[in-house]
């Protein structure tokens, strides 16, 4: 019980952090996490890349969809799945397109073209805090956890889970709990962090 409590003060201390950032902050740190991503061609062979819709003053990946626009990639964003399992499914992602909030408050396409998390390439996810091993504090829902299970143990290799993050939001050590699914990469505003698992 006290790890879990430890974990939800340092996830209220972040995300308090995290909105501190004036929105010209915000904006002209995910413009730097998207040109760090660029230079570093890890989505460069991807063509089915997940996103988020920035809900909570996370880094804002449009930045990233707007320089991949003309390379043949395609997009996809989160839709709770309805059936109670909270797993995510994809659905693709157009910047025209008309949303709708969920229960919890974040858009999601009004008519959603579903796909399967693994069938992604690249998964680029929210997140409150993260650490060097690839370790990430999320919401709390547990939605991408979940969401990822069959990448435990890393017997498959796909989709590569890249966390997007204001270096503001590194945290020394998070404990690794049996169900968490680590990152592989953290792009933040200042460097492309390779996760060193323990």
């Amino acid at each position: 019980m006290r790890l879990q409590v430890n974990i939800n003060l340092t996830r209220q201390n972040l995300r308090n952090r995290r909105k501190n950032l004036s929105s010209q902050e915000r904006a002209r740190a995910s413009l730097e996490i998207s040109k760090n991503l660029l230079q570093s061609n890890l989505l460069s062979t991807s063509t089915a890349i997940g996103i988020y819709l920035q809900n909570d003053g996370e880094a804002d990946p449009e930045c990233i969809v707007k320089n991949y626009s003309v390379k043949k990639k395609s997009f996809y964003v989160p839709v709770i799945n309805n059936d109670d399992s909270k797993l995510l499914l994809f659905s693709k992602y157009e910047h025209k397109m008309q949303f709708k909030k969920n229960k919890y408050g974040i858009r999601e396409p009004e008519s959603p073209t579903l796909v399967d998390a693994n069938c992604l390439d690249v998964v680029l996810m929210p997140l409150v805090g993260f650490d060097r091993t690839g370790n990430r504090i999320g919401m709390g829902g547990g939605f991408y956890d979940r969401t990822f299970q069959f990448l435990s143990g890393r017997k498959k290799t796909k989709p590569l889970l890249i966390g997007l993050a204001y270096s503001i939001q590194e945290v020394a050590n998070i404990p690794n709990r049996p169900w968490d699914i680590p990152l592989n990469f953290i792009a933040t505003e200042n460097e492309i962090i390779c996760a060193k698992q323990k």
